[in-house]
């Protein structure tokens, strides 16, 4: 038995979060807009990119499969609808980048990054069964994503032009693990929709990243690589995001229980290890951003969206894989957060210490609802009220 509140996670979720979000981000046309200040309000820029539009349908799936409320619905509905009509390119395939609530593109760019979240996304509406016509852009939108996939250098190539032609290489940004951790959960979220599973890609991802890394990872897995795919050193701005050691350890273990290989879980301690080792404060709870390739904590800033990472993940593998070590961290880091990340006056999580605002086009709170959606299920799997 834990001594986690699990009850707080479902208040926090369903009377502060997603109540919030639904009234200021739904819009008639269904572009879900996440632009806003600290008091909730529309700051005036109405566009949103195939990231915010992915994940805040993911979240009122999420506050649908909780509650079987209407509203959250029928934002489900609107956000998948114009994810599959504003936001696909029906001349090139795949999808723009960023469109404004008029359903004009602004950024016609093809983004490996985004493509996962509209299929995370189009993935969460399938799941949602009332919502119709997904199937079709949901397959349509994963080979999309399957075209980032870099036969000969290994791993995805994050950018490519609207043509699916490569840029130049002045504007071509480092290679990096974060699209292919997040299409790797976008393959997960096609398997928990029901659908055919996305094993073959998800696998060739972990392959690329973890069994063909070029350094062992008990020294924790890089951000940022050059087009051979070796680690950018921290000279050259090379570092290792703590943040995602937390969530590709969750990842991989929630793999682990749909089936994919047990090495998957391997891993993913190795990497929860490290996580802990190095962004660990024991002190005060919570997570830092950033260590160097060396191992030495080059950020010690604790930002919002590792918290939720490094939460739930703790929880998971305390409460799933037998982790005892990890009970008290976890209790401290929901002490942190709760003291330094959440607005006791308007609600919500502030964006930074030193940007109040409670919404951006990166900040939707989609990890805050993936760790409370989390917190739920393993208090349901442990039998304790949530």
């Amino acid at each position: 038995m834990s001594r986690v509140d699990w009850s707080w996670f479902r208040t926090h979720l369903l009377d502060d979060i997603l109540p919030r979000w639904r009234k200021a981000a739904y819009t008639a046309s269904g572009l879900l807009l996440p632009h806003l200040d600290r008091e909730w309000r529309r700051t005036g820029e109405l566009t949103g990119t195939l990231v915010s539009q992915g994940r805040l349908i993911y979240n009122f799936a999420v506050g649908y499969r909780l509650t079987g409320e209407s509203r959250y619905l029928d934002a489900v509905q609107a956000g998948a609808a114009f994810l599959r009509e504003a936001f696909t390119d029906n001349d090139e395939g795949g999808l723009f980048y960023r469109c404004d609530w008029n359903a004009k593109v602004v950024d016609e760019h093809k983004d490996a990054y985004g493509h996962a979240f509209g299929v995370f996304g189009l993935a969460h509406a399938a799941r949602t069964k009332e919502v119709r016509a997904v199937e079709g852009p949901l397959a349509l939108t994963f080979m999309a994503l399957t075209r980032f996939i870099d036969r000969d250098a290994g791993g995805m190539t994050p950018q490519l032009n609207r043509d699916w032609t490569p840029l130049p290489p002045e504007r071509r940004p480092p290679n990096s693990q974060n699209p292919m951790m997040h299409s790797f959960e976008a393959c997960l979220s096609i398997r928990d929709a029901g659908g055919k599973p996305a094993t073959s890609m998800a696998r060739l991802l972990g392959q690329a990243l973890f069994a063909d890394s070029p350094r062992p990872l008990s020294q924790g897995l890089p951000e940022l690589y050059a087009q051979d795919w070796q680690p950018l050193p921290t000279e050259q701005g090379g570092r290792v995001d703590l943040g995602h050691q937390f969530e590709w350890a969750y990842l991989l273990s929630h793999a682990v229980e749909l089936g994919h290989p047990k090495s998957h879980l391997d891993w993913a301690h190795e990497l929860l290890d490290y996580g802990m080792r190095v962004g660990y404060d024991p002190s005060e709870g919570g997570i830092f951003a950033n260590a160097s390739l060396e191992g030495e904590v080059i950020d010690r800033a604790k930002g919002w969206w590792q918290q939720c990472e490094a939460a739930r993940a703790m929880m998971h593998f305390a409460a799933l894989r037998g982790r005892e070590d990890l009970w008290e961290p976890l209790e401290k880091t929901i002490r942190y957060f709760q003291a330094h990340c959440i607005d006791p006056d308007f609600g919500g999580w502030y964006h930074s210490p030193t940007n109040l605002n409670k919404g951006s086009e990166w900040k939707v709170d989609y990890h805050v609802v993936g760790m409370c959606e989390e917190a739920l299920r393993l208090a349901d799997k442990m039998g304790e009220h949530a």
